[in-house]
């Protein structure tokens, strides 16, 4: 009776149901010699056990069949997956990384080899190590590179490679150095220097961006940038006061910068003295906050009143803004043409494109364009001017044959009898005269031509025959 209880309660200590579990044991499983052990005293009972670890779970990794994929992974290297330097790399980062304590220790022992892994860890560099973590844009500390030489290798190493790392460690040397080592390490390095002025330049640091610029020895860049600052100022007084000292910087710091930047700096200040000093109307509202030369030109067009003599004495006068602003003669004959054909105020149109000339002032002014005259005609055209100002620029076109083409793309009727009379198209005429209709202006514009071209034959013929 006593022997069957003890087998009872022998075989309900070795049910894998009944097995008491703990994550505090110190001393691993290995499954592999379960059935060496249970051999000892209870063999009988070593193949039920077994069989209760796998079974007892309703879903177990044995319930799958794994043998084919099993069969190929036993016969596929590691080798063929990944190289030997990739390999190396991975069990390097898992050794730095993965931090595994032995069983048994006492809190004593660990703080000793915790502190041994930070000593390893922040107080060894593995340069490439590093290198590598911060191109895969993973964390790595950068603080256990503490000499120049070291923090110098460690960003020859980021930039052989390129990357986001670079601005990285570039930020943590200009921390940890001071500047004459962080700008010297930039001037001997011109490309971290460029990824260092690209950062500053999306940071919008516009005042270090600048003196890193300048300290390089850039200094027309410098310049630019300073100009794009000074106009992108809202109020128009600060706006003149960052011009006028960008102005006044240059001229005595003694740093020469190209002739037409300090053309662009002085007009730029006229410009705002213009627009403090002469209040641009309704307009003011249509070329915006921040408008450009040619738009102010094309405002002081509009409310120009006299183009016969203009005010030079006044800095909103078209011409002398143009002056100030050296604006060329084609940009500014453009501008007003394109004004006052829009205000269709075709009597100064002439005003415009009349010019005395230097060597003889005393004689009349002369009609002058500095753009190509074709241009002129076909933008009045677009722009609905009548035919007597088409006429009258084309009359200023010396060849005939272009002068006829453009008449008749533009069908300026008058324009094309005068072409066709230029070049003695008599027969040419009567047909253009059967087409337009009767008792018309242009009707009897050409009868009168075709009669001047006759007249004149007649009188070319007489005179050949007395010869």
């Amino acid at each position: 009776m006593e022997s069957q209880f003890d087998n009872t309660d022998e075989n309900y200590w070795n049910r894998s149901s009944r097995a008491a579990f703990s994550f505090d044991d110190e001393e691993d499983v290995d499954l592999g010699d379960v059935g060496g052990r249970t051999k000892m005293g209870q063999g009988s009972q070593s193949s039920k056990w077994d069989n209760a670890i796998f079974n007892d779970d309703t879903i177990s990794e044995a319930s799958f069949d794994n043998s084919a994929a099993l069969g190929t992974l036993n016969h596929l290297s590691i080798k063929a997956i990944l190289s030997d330097e990739a390999l190396k790399l991975v069990l390097q980062e898992q050794a730095v990384d993965d931090q595994v304590m032995p069983k048994g220790v006492t809190p004593e022992e660990e703080l000793k080899l915790l502190r041994r892994q930070i000593q390893s860890t922040l107080y060894s560099p593995n340069l490439e190590l590093t290198a590598q973590k911060l191109l895969h844009g993973k964390v790595a500390p950068l603080e256990m590179f503490k000499s120049l030489l070291e923090k110098r290798q460690l960003l020859d190493a980021v930039l052989a490679n390129g990357g986001d790392a670079i601005i990285g460690v570039l930020l943590f040397l200009k921390r940890t150095l001071n500047a004459t080592q962080f700008h010297g390490i930039l001037q001997q390095r011109p490309k971290a220097l460029e990824h260092y002025l690209s950062y500053l330049r999306q940071c919008g640091d516009v005042s270090n961006y600048i003196d890193t610029l300048q300290r390089f020895g850039r200094h027309q860049e410098a310049a630019l940038r300073q100009f794009q600052a000074a106009l992108s100022c809202t109020e128009l007084a600060t706006r003149k006061q960052q011009l006028q000292r960008l102005i006044d910087a240059y001229a005595s710091a003694g740093v020469g910068i190209i002739p037409l930047y300090e053309q662009v700096f002085h007009s730029a200040l006229k410009l705002q003295l213009v627009l403090e000093k002469e209040p641009l109307g309704d307009l003011s509202q249509r070329i915006g906050d921040d408008p450009t030369p040619i738009e102010v030109l094309y405002a002081c067009c509009a409310q120009n009143k006299n183009w016969k003599e203009q005010d030079m004495l006044k800095i909103s006068s078209p011409q002398r803004f143009a002056a100030d602003q050296e604006i060329s003669p084609a940009q500014y004959e453009w501008t007003a043409l394109n004004e006052r054909a829009q205000s269709q105020a075709y009597a100064d149109l002439e005003c415009i494109f009349e010019r005395v000339s230097g060597w003889h002032p005393l004689k009349s002014k002369q009609f002058h364009i500095s753009f190509d005259l074709t241009l002129a005609v076909q933008r009045l055209f677009e722009l609905q001017a009548p035919a007597t100002v088409l006429q009258l620029f084309l009359s200023k076109m010396s060849n005939s044959p272009e002068k006829l083409v453009l008449a008749q793309r533009v069908k300026c009727i008058k324009a094309v009898i005068d072409a066709m009379v230029s070049m003695k198209q008599q027969q040419e005429l009567q047909q253009l005269k059967q087409t337009l209709p009767d008792r018309s202006e242009e009707q009897f514009y050409c009868e009168n031509a075709l009669k001047a071209l006759q007249s004149k034959r007649w009188t070319t013929d007489n005179i050949k025959l007395k010869l």
